[in-house]
């Protein structure tokens, strides 16, 4: 009989790439409905914000954050970069070397309809905690399960082109900033949103 042969193959970029793609796969059957990788129809606008990593990466594309429209530009961000759970998710400055303002966007179902979830992806890699509402109205990460309390609806700012404001579909209130570095909360939408609480895609 002949002698059996392996070969060791070196993962390159692209290796690496589509292994990051698997694991998100894995992770989107594990969700309870159906989630399908989907790209938002908003584009991105004004400053970049996300690590090339994520943004250039297997989820390139799907790679970015949410910047506010006050004068503070705060974008979503996991404070201290963590991925355990309860992390806050904070308001902080527009970066691009930050990987805490790496997050996924997925349309639940494929259809932005049914509401959209982030998922913390620092430096391209997913990470299994979304950003989610518990049900006290402040955001912090939980591991992803799909459940109306980290799926959030978009609803168009009028006058501000390009903007929206995010409704948690479990607390029915939307999201706002606060100072920098504060943890995000959810609030009951008034009729006129502040600058604090519309939102423009940035990746």
């Amino acid at each position: 009989m002949g002698r059996k042969r392996t070969i060791a193959l070196e993962r390159g970029p692209q290796e690496e790439g589509i292994l990051e793609m698997i694991k998100a796969k894995v992770l989107l059957a594990a969700i309870t409905a159906p989630v399908t990788i989907a790209v938002l129809a908003f584009a991105a606008q004004g400053a970049q914000a996300s690590t090339s990593a994520c943004t250039r990466g297997a989820y390139s594309g799907y790679c970015g954050t949410q910047a506010n429209n006050a004068t503070t530009d705060l974008v979503l961000d996991s404070a201290g970069q963590k991925t355990t759970t309860n992390n806050k998710v904070i308001g902080w400055p527009n970066s691009t070397s930050d990987p805490g303002t790496d997050w996924v966007q997925l349309a639940f179902g494929g259809n932005a309809a049914n509401g959209v979830m982030w998922i913390f992806a620092p430096n391209g890699v997913i990470s299994n905690m979304c950003a989610a509402d518990p049900g006290d109205n402040h955001i912090v990460l939980r591991a992803c399960n799909g459940s109306n309390f980290q799926r959030w609806v978009a609803t168009p700012v009028s006058g501000q082109a390009g903007f929206q404001t995010w409704t948690n579909l479990a607390t029915h209130k939307i999201l706002q900033s606060g100072a920098r570095g504060g943890q995000l909360i959810t609030v009951t939408r008034p009729a006129t949103p502040a600058p604090s609480e519309q939102w423009r895609f940035v990746g």
